[in-house]
């Protein structure tokens, strides 16, 4: 599933390739993922300026002078940087055309995002989004406020991170890594955090995601169809030994969903 660090760098480079270019053809050729119209969404893109790509938690947003594209990637939705001709990958869902054959294009295996058309900036229809906590990343979030929205929410620390709600942007993969490098057990309840861990989450928040951002614009640059996470410390590392002290590393499925941590080096 993508996440912040993985769609911040699609924004980057969207931005740099394609901000300020023409939309010359719009081809949907899997409505199944559409939340719109088809006929409303070819007539607010084709023929329209593409003024800038924005990201909102794990929402990618494409902003029009006549509206906004909006895509929720959810599981095993991906972008990609074609040129017109080129053989288009496996269940290709749009495709927006612009000048020099340069195409974007949406596929998803699964079927599992969404694409919305917002006009007059009316977000209030897409579900999730009008709930959204603070960008995990923003840079108005202080300690104090970071401390202050976490006494809204229960249950395990994990499952605290994951909600959009609190903040926006961490999924499943990025929570082990936060965790990690804050040394917090995943099970632990956000009732018993101390005041010098959460300080800890609240650090670790800001390095895991920033770091990864830089590495993905090294590893992966402008294949943005591509999903790096050779990088990751834990996540999906169950069975082998802990980079820190060794240990081998438990994987267990709450809610379906893997976890990976360090009994040791995680309290």
């Amino acid at each position: 599933m993508p996440e912040l660090p993985d769609l911040e760098q699609i924004k980057e480079v969207l931005n740099r390739r394609l901000g300020g270019k023409g939309v010359e053809r719009v081809e949907v050729l899997r409505p199944l993922v559409l939340r719109c119209l088809q006929e409303q969404l070819l007539s607010g893109i084709e023929g329209n300026l593409l003024q800038s790509v924005k990201r909102r938690g794990k929402f990618i947003l494409f902003s029009f002078e006549t509206g906004t594209l909006v895509f929720h990637p959810m599981l095993s939705g991906r972008f990609q940087l074609a040129q017109r001709g080129e053989r288009l990958k496996y269940r290709t869902c749009l495709r927006l055309g612009f000048a020099g054959g340069q195409e974007l294009r949406y596929f998803d295996p699964r079927f599992m995002g969404r694409i919305y058309w917002v006009q007059d900036d009316d977000f209030s229809g897409i579900p999730q989004y009008p709930a959204l906590g603070p960008d995990a990343l923003d840079q108005s979030l202080s300690l104090e406020l970071f401390k202050a929205n976490l006494r809204h929410f229960r249950g395990m620390i994990k499952n605290v991170l994951t909600n959009q709600r609190f903040l926006a942007g961490i999924g499943n993969a990025y929570a082990d890594e936060i965790l990690f490098t804050a040394r917090i057990s995943p099970l632990r309840k956000r009732s018993t955090l101390s005041l010098e861990e959460i300080k800890s989450l609240y650090q670790a928040i800001g390095s895991v995601l920033t770091e990864a951002i830089e590495i993905l614009k090294e590893k992966v640059g402008e294949k943005i169809e591509v999903e790096e996470r050779g990088f990751f410390r834990v996540h999906r590392g169950g069975g082998g030994p802990c980079p820190v002290c060794g240990t081998i590393l438990t994987e267990v499925s709450p809610n379906r969903q893997i976890t990976t941590f360090c009994r040791h080096c995680q309290r």
